[in-house]
């Protein structure tokens, strides 16, 4: 069966804090070897303030669950916890804020560099909610916003459907070179192995990718390679799935299909889901298949 891809990564709008200032984007941090994701997007822009890991506010992005406004008055600006009820108040160049009237110490001071407000990290999750952890191996911070902690327990034990979700929603990291698509088309093919969402191959235009997510959560793009193009090939094949299943999404004749490929190669369509003539199923993607049992979760 011919395979076709779609990067399915959910593009997270980064609505913040508005400052006065420049929108230039502030230098990242150069006395830090640390690496920073918050809910899986890598934080090229961190500052290191008194030893503290400082991330950009509007990095921590949580609409369903956090607010922010700016109160040009008194240069203030206010977060929202719509889930906890806290209100949260700060001020440029301040080592306290103020939570719900009353004031607590910051481990470093709020900093506005270059119309970029600057927190700590640590602040971040104890106050908005959400989680922070420490990898010392990779040296890599792990942020996560409530939601994306919430998707997080979705792609770590959560069924199929909502951890496959959870593993296409999350942006891509690529470790080697990227390569773009060369060919033509509008039709995407995700596989999985069977019982599985960790890991998974996407062929779009004739490039095939294959990801894998990490413990920490995160994407990593480990091989692609450019099938019927000049764009070469990175990274390390990794060896095929045997059984697995698919997802085919057609979106020019907004049609998914789906089914199952035994360990020959060969596939069985399950169903075909006709997406514009059903309200209800206009955004589906992935879909259970009989008979599947998760075998990956944690």
């Amino acid at each position: 069966m011919k395979k076709w891809m779609k990067t399915a990564a959910v593009a997270l709008t980064m609505a913040g804090v508005v400052n006065g200032g420049s929108a230039v984007k502030a230098a990242p941090s150069t006395t830090t070897t640390q690496k920073v994701f918050i809910n899986g997007i890598y934080q090229d822009d961190v500052l290191n303030v008194n030893g503290r890991t400082m991330v950009q506010l509007r990095s921590f992005h949580d609409p369903a669950k956090i607010s922010y406004t700016y109160e040009s008055s008194t240069k203030t600006i206010i977060i929202n916890n719509l889930v906890n009820k806290i209100t949260v108040r700060l001020k440029d160049g301040l080592r306290t804020a103020d939570i719900n009237g009353k004031k607590i110490a910051l481990d470093a001071p709020v900093t506005v560099k270059r119309g970029r407000t600057y927190i700590p990290v640590r602040f971040v999750t104890e106050m908005l909610g959400g989680t922070t952890t420490y990898d010392n191996k990779s040296k890599e911070v792990i942020v996560r916003t409530p939601t994306g902690e919430e998707q997080f327990q979705k792609l770590r034990s959560g069924d199929l459907v909502n951890a496959r979700l959870a593993a296409l929603a999350l942006p891509k990291l690529n470790l080697e070179s990227d390569i773009q698509p060369y060919g033509e088309g509008f039709t995407t093919l995700y596989t999985f192995p069977r019982g599985e969402a960790l890991r998974y191959f996407i062929e779009y235009r004739g490039l095939l990718t294959y990801v894998e997510i990490n413990e920490n959560g995160l994407a990593e793009i480990k091989w692609q390679k450019d099938t019927i193009g000049e764009n070469g090939e990175t990274g390390t094949e990794p060896k095929a799935f045997g059984e697995s299943v698919y997802f085919m999404d057609n979106l020019m004749a907004d049609l998914l299909h789906y089914g199952t490929i035994d360990s020959n190669g060969e596939s069985k369509e399950q169903a075909t889901i006709k997406r514009y003539t059903n309200n209800e199923s206009e955004l589906v993607l992935i879909m259970p298949i009989e008979g599947e049992v998760r075998t990956d979760a944690n």
